[in-house]
């Protein structure tokens, strides 16, 4: 018999000792958060048309913001990276990696350029070697897949560190939010978007000169294309307005000419991480409904992001990542926590109901796009040692293909081994969603995991 007893549906911490408290929890709130505790699913690999990912578990995309000044791999890059590499995901989604100076969010982001790129090839090759023996050790036939993610900060960049907003168009609760004002940065204009396409290309194509087996044009979390995709405010412009068509312009753009610059490899993935939903109200918010001022989180309306990703999958991809939310901005959204950045507000809505929104955003577009389109979903780090039930749940439904981690990777780095050799999770390495690592971002600090990792515990 469990003590566990539930109560009312506001905020609470976790506190769920076993599946069946957390599933006695999920019914008082009545939510649908797939669980099933046979795991052996997430040893399948996937197959895309050109490529197989050995398993059904990914690292997900987190800056450490650890890189040397010049925007190459530092020592703790290498170090995080081999820990990655050591755990047995299949596919290894690296970090946000700035496409030049001017649009990095902290100034140790990782930035690809000419001038380092002999830097990446060590920092790919030396993770490929390792992560390949490791799977091999599992029993696993496929090689890892490595993938990187590039990104414009947008409104969230810093430059000669201070905070430098280059925005798709004026937000004044953004701006409040983060603490600029309208004056401060720019507003883009089509002219630099335009500029940005080809440098944008450029780097992807630089991407996988160095090794990668594939990039991520990022398109979630408030950054530039994200916001793009929401940009129904910006007047007289071909990259806004009312038409998603200008909305999407700049990402499809960006894609297409990287599509032709890439041609001739038909191994390499084109990809994108896309948040489906950022939870900001009409008309400032992308994949909600048409309400007229309606409070955060929005009411969801997918059918802008159904249409965009269905045209993802007619110029030729085949692989995405979703996600939702701006982590700048609700960031319980983007990844449900306990404890709240400082000096941050307690969500209004319980953690689980941030878990299942993710995965039925999730589910939704996974039941909607072509059966060939490999989805990967995001969300389960917050659900500590039960996160592989709830992926093997994800993928026995059809809800998803592959089940993304992020926190949960930067604390234990060694949980898809622990998932594929023992059935669970280590209930005493899990991530706590104390939001440590994220204070450490918010103060422009190398990241990491200060309750379980040591590098990081006195920062």
């Amino acid at each position: 018999m469990t003590n566990f007893k539930p109560s009312h549906a506001s905020f609470e911490i976790f506190s769920y000792k076993t599946l069946k408290d957390l599933k006695y929890r999920l019914m008082d709130l009545n939510l649908r958060i797939p669980i099933n505790s046979e795991v052996k699913i997430l040893q399948e690999n996937v197959k895309l048309e050109n490529k197989t990912i050995p398993n059904r578990l990914a690292i997900q995309p987190m800056e450490g913001f650890d890189a040397n000044l010049d925007g190459s791999p530092s020592k703790l890059t290498n170090r995080r990276y081999t820990r990655y590499a050591r755990g047995g995901a299949g596919l290894i989604w690296f970090e946000s990696t700035a496409i030049n100076e001017d649009c990095r969010s902290n100034p140790n982001q990782l930035i690809l350029s000419d001038l380092n790129s002999n830097k990446f090839k060590k920092l790919v090759s030396s993770t490929r070697r390792i992560c390949n023996k490791t799977l091999k050790d599992l029993g696993f036939k496929d090689n890892c897949v490595l993938i990187l993610q590039l990104n414009h900060s947008g409104r969230y960049c810093v430059l000669n560190g201070k905070k430098h907003p280059i925005r798709a168009y004026h937000n004044s609760e953004l701006d409040n939010d983060r603490g600029v004002s309208e004056k401060d940065g720019i507003v883009i204009s089509d002219d630099n978007l335009e500029k940005l396409e080809n440098i944008w290309v450029e780097k992807a194509v630089l991407a996988k000169e160095v090794g990668f087996d594939g990039v991520d044009i990022k398109a979630c979390h408030g950054y530039l294309i994200s916001e793009l995709l929401s940009s129904r405010v910006r007047e007289n412009s071909k990259y806004g307005g009312e038409s998603l068509e200008n909305r999407a312009r700049f990402f499809l753009n960006i894609l297409k000419k990287t599509m032709k610059k890439i041609k001739n490899d038909k191994y390499f993935l084109l990809t994108s991480r896309i948040g489906v939903y950022d939870g900001i109200p009409y008309p400032n918010g992308f994949g909600v409904k048409e309400i007229e001022n309606e409070t955060s989180p929005a009411s969801i309306d997918l059918s802008e992001p159904l249409e965009l990703i269905k045209e993802l999958y007619n110029i030729g991809i085949r692989l995405i990542n979703i996600s939702a939310g701006n982590p700048h901005f609700k960031a319980h959204i983007t990844r449900p926590y306990d404890t709240p950045l400082k000096g941050g507000a307690i969500p209004n809505e319980h953690p689980l109901y941030s878990v299942e929104r993710l995965i039925k955003l999730t589910a939704k577009l996974k039941n909607q796009v072509p059966k060939d389109m490999v989805v990967i979903g995001s969300g389960y780090s917050y659900l500590r040692q039960f996160g592989g039930y709830i992926a093997t749940g994800m993928i026995r439904q059809e809800k998803a293909d592959i089940c993304g981690f992020g926190r949960m990777a930067i604390a234990n780095p060694n949980f898809p081994k622990q998932i594929f050799q023992k059935g669970v999770i280590d209930k005493k390495e899990v991530c706590i969603a104390c939001s440590g690592c994220s204070n450490l971002m918010r103060l422009g600090k190398n990241t990491g995991c200060v309750i379980r990792d040591p590098k990081y515990r006195k920062k």
